[in-house]
C-alpha cells in the first residue's frame, strides 16, 4: 500500500477575508502546519505539492519560514516532499525550492519541462512522479503537448497546474490528453474548490485550498489522503483539517408572519446547520455565513426594502465553533397567488403575473436578454476585467428581475387595494 498526503494552492502570505484579523488559527500556515503533523502521524510515504503554495513573490519570506519547517519536519521523519509550480509562485517557488532541505525535497518541472522521479515507499513499491511547472504567469498552450512518458511498472502520478477542460491562458487540459498519457492518476493545481473526477481510467484530483481564502471558496476544505492498493486502485479521502467555513446557507421563512418570528427561524435553522457541520470537524473555529432568505412570507415587502436590522452583528458559538453573519440576500416572495392576479385580463398586476410566470415556465425572456446584453457591456468594461467575466449569470441575471418585477407586483397590488 501506498499512502499520499495531497495539496495545493495554499497561498502562503495571504489571510482569509471576512474573518476576524490576526488569529494565528485562521492563518493558512496554520493549516499547513496541521497537515505536516497529520502526514507524520499516518507515515505517509510522500507529501505531493500541486503548485501555488506560495502566493507571489512579495510573500517570499513568509512562504520560506512555512514551507522550510514543514518540509524539515517531514525529512526528519523519512518523509519525502514533491511540488511544483504554479501560475502564482512560478517565478518564486524555484527559489524557494534551492533553499530547502536537501534530500527529500524533489521539485519537478522546471522552466517548464517535463521532469520525473521515482521514490521508494514503505510498502517496498516504487512510485514514479512527473511533474511540470509554469515558466510565467500565463501559458495559453496544454503542457500535455510536451509530455513524452514511457510506460512503467512503478505506479504514476502526474503533478500540474493547469485548467481542467480549460482554454484559457492558464495551461489547458483536455480530459481526452489526461487520459492518454500512461499515467495511473494525475494531481491538480489551480482550482481552490476541491473536485475529484473519478470516472476514468485515470482519476483526477484537484485538491482544492487547504484553507479557504474568501466566500468564494465554500465547502468543506483540506489537504487529501490518496491510498493506493496492491492492485493500484486509488482511495482518496479528503481530510476537513481547515479551520474556516465559508457557506451560503439556505433560510426558509415560509409562512412567517412577524419580524420576530423571523430572526427566530434564522436563529434556529443556523443553530441546526453548524451543528451537523461540527459533528465530525473539532478543528473548525470559525463558520462565516451568507444567508439567502427563501419562501413566502408576508414579510417579503418589509424584508426587501429593510431587510433584517442589525443581522449582520449576529454571532453564536456551536462547540467550538464561532458562526458570523457576513451577508443576507433576499430571495422571499409575497404570498401572493400568481395564477389567480394573472386572470386580472388589463389590469397591469395581472399582465405583471403573467410575465413572471411565463419567466418560470419559457426559455423566451426577451427583457432579461435585453437586460443580459446591457450588463455585459458594464462587464467588459475596464473596472470589471478583474472578474475575468465576460458577461452575468443568467440564472442571477433571472432570479433578480424575478424578484423585482415581484416587488412591483406588491407595489401594484397595494396601491389597487388603497383605491379599492
Amino acid at each position: 500500500m501506498i499512502k499520499l498526503l495531497c495539496l495545493g494552492d495554499a497561498h502562503l502570505g495571504r489571510y482569509p477575508t471576512r474573518v476576524p484579523t490576526n488569529n494565528p488559527n485562521f492563518s493558512v500556515r496554520a493549516v499547513w502546519d496541521t497537515a505536516i503533523s497529520h502526514a507524520i502521524e499516518e507515515n505517509v510515504d510522500a507529501v505531493i505539492l500541486s503548485g501555488d503554495m506560495a502566493d507571489n513573490e512579495n510573500s517570499y519570506f513568509e512562504s520560506f519560514g512555512a514551507l522550510s519547517s514543514g518540509i524539515t519536519r517531514l525529512k526528519q521523519s523519512g518523509i519525502s516532499v514533491v511540488a511544483i509550480a504554479g501560475n502564482h509562485d512560478y517565478d518564486v517557488f524555484p527559489e524557494l525550492a534551492k533553499s530547502m532541505p536537501a534530500g527529500h525535497f524533489k521539485f519537478l518541472g522546471k522552466n517548464g519541462e517535463w521532469s520525473e522521479v521515482t521514490l521508494n515507499t514503505n510498502s517496498g513499491r516504487s512510485l514514479r512522479c512527473v511533474g511540470w511547472s509554469f515558466p510565467t504567469p500565463h501559458f495559453e498552450r496544454s503542457p500535455l503537448d510536451s509530455l513524452k512518458l514511457a510506460q512503467s511498472d512503478s505506479f504514476t502520478i502526474g503533478v500540474v497546474h493547469g485548467e481542467y477542460e480549460g482554454s484559457g491562458k492558464y495551461a489547458p487540459l483536455a480530459k481526452q490528453d489526461l487520459a492518454s498519457k500512461p499515467v495511473d492518476f494525475w494531481l491538480l493545481g489551480h482550482v481552490h474548490t476541491p473536485k475529484l473526477y473519478d470516472k476514468s481510467r485515470a482519476p483526477v484530483l484537484y485538491p482544492g485550498s487547504p484553507q479557504p481564502l474568501d466566500p468564494g471558496e465554500p465547502g468543506v476544505h483540506g489537504p487529501w489522503m490518496i491510498i493506493i492498493n496492491e492492485n493500484n486502485e486509488v482511495k482518496a479521502k479528503q481530510l476537513p483539517l481547515a479551520s474556516i467555513h465559508y457557506e451560503e446557507i439556505p433560510i426558509d421563512l415560509s409562512g412567517i408572519e412577524e419580524t420576530e418570528s423571523a430572526y427566530r427561524a434564522v436563529a434556529e435553522q443556523l443553530e441546526k446547520f453548524a451543528k451537523q457541520l461540527t459533528q465530525n470537524r473539532p478543528l473548525l473555529q470559525h463558520l462565516s455565513c451568507r444567508l439567502a432568505l427563501q419562501g413566502q412570507t408576508s414579510l417579503h415587502r418589509r424584508l426587501s426594502t429593510e431587510g433584517l436590522t442589525n443581522i449582520d452583528t449576529f454571532e453564536t458559538q456551536i462547540n467550538e465553533c464561532m458562526i458570523a453573519i457576513e451577508k443576507v440576500s433576499i430571495q422571499t416572495s409575497p404570498t401572493r397567488d400568481l395564477q389567480e392576479i394573472a386572470q386580472l385580463n388589463n389590469d397591469p398586476p395581472g399582465m405583471l403575473a403573467r410575465w413572471i410566470l411565463n419567466l418560470e415556465t419559457t426559455d423566451d425572456h426577451a427583457l432579461v436578454d435585453c437586460a443580459s446584453g446591457a450588463a455585459s457591456v458594464v462587464y467588459r468594461s475596464a473596472g470589471f476585467k478583474a472578474l475575468s467575466e465576460p458577461k452575468p449569470d443568467p440564472d442571477i441575471l433571472l432570479g433578480m428581475a424575478k424578484q423585482q418585477a415581484m416587488l412591483l407586483l406588491d407595489e401594484l397590488l397595494a396601491q389597487k387595494e388603497d383605491h379599492d
